[in-house]
């Protein structure tokens, strides 16, 4: 009895150190394995992609990069001033993402003035004129509110606006596939808006628009469409338009 009680023992002890034996072989081998072991990955595009740099934001947020001279209407007075509530010749840009207008005071001393805060800004253009930059909450429209600047193109009875804007448009990389971008791009876009009575609306150029639109004159500017062809998908051609309306 004592016998086989010996041998019970003896073979339990023998199974535990052959399994850690056992356990330390397999771990070694994996170790060799890893550390050794010329390993041939496969350019599996669905399974496996090339690492590369994070992306980055392509572009600016200025409606124009360049420093123009202009002139900044505030709704509020300035400081202390009693009177004061403009700043007159200075170097100026906007910022059509922030909604602000940047005002050079030297160097390297830049301002920012959230366009809430901002009447109008007069700012010299490409053109060789002065555009006016409105504050789009002068206007009413239907209960959208829209933030920033109007640029007044032509104004009178019937008012020609253009609403410019920035947005992200976001990085469309597929891992999977390994296609795509990685950079988030600052994109720009121009929106048309005619005025009637202070009431703003959102306007896709085209004849039959222009003539739906100025419909109490509606043959003289079908007639004015006719002989002088202006573009109406240009800024020149639609202010043209605009422009002869007004004075009829």
């Amino acid at each position: 009895m004592r016998f086989l009680l010996f041998l019970a023992i003896v073979g339990l002890a023998s199974g535990v150190a052959f399994s850690q034996a056992q356990t330390e072989y397999m771990s070694q081998t994996t170790r060799d394995r890893i550390n050794f072991t010329n390993l041939n990955i496969s350019n599996n595009a669905t399974l496996f992609s090339i690492k590369g740099p994070a992306g980055n934001l392509i572009g600016h947020p200025y409606l124009d990069t360049t420093w123009q001279a202009g002139n900044v209407k505030f709704y509020n007075r300035l400081g202390v001033s009693l009177t004061t509530d403009s700043l007159a010749g200075v170097p100026v840009r906007l910022d059509l993402l922030a909604h602000e207008i940047e005002v050079r005071a030297g160097a390297s001393n830049i301002k920012a003035v959230k366009a809430t805060a901002v009447r109008y800004v007069d700012i010299n253009n490409s053109f060789g004129t002065v555009s006016r930059y409105i504050n789009a909450h002068e206007y009413q429209m239907d209960g959208q509110i829209l933030p920033g600047f109007f640029e007044q193109l032509v104004t009178g009875k019937l008012d020609l606006l253009l609403y410019p804007s920035a947005y992200i448009r976001r990085a469309n990389y597929n891992m999977a596939l390994n296609t795509g971008s990685k950079d988030d791009e600052l994109m720009k876009k121009q929106d048309w808006y005619v005025v009637r009575e202070k009431q703003a609306t959102k306007f896709s150029p085209g004849k039959k628009a222009i003539l739906e639109l100025m419909a109490d004159k509606k043959e003289q500017v079908e007639t004015f469409l006719k002989t002088e062809k202006p573009d109406l998908k240009s800024r020149a051609g639609l202010m043209s338009v605009f422009v002869y309306y007004n004075r009829l």
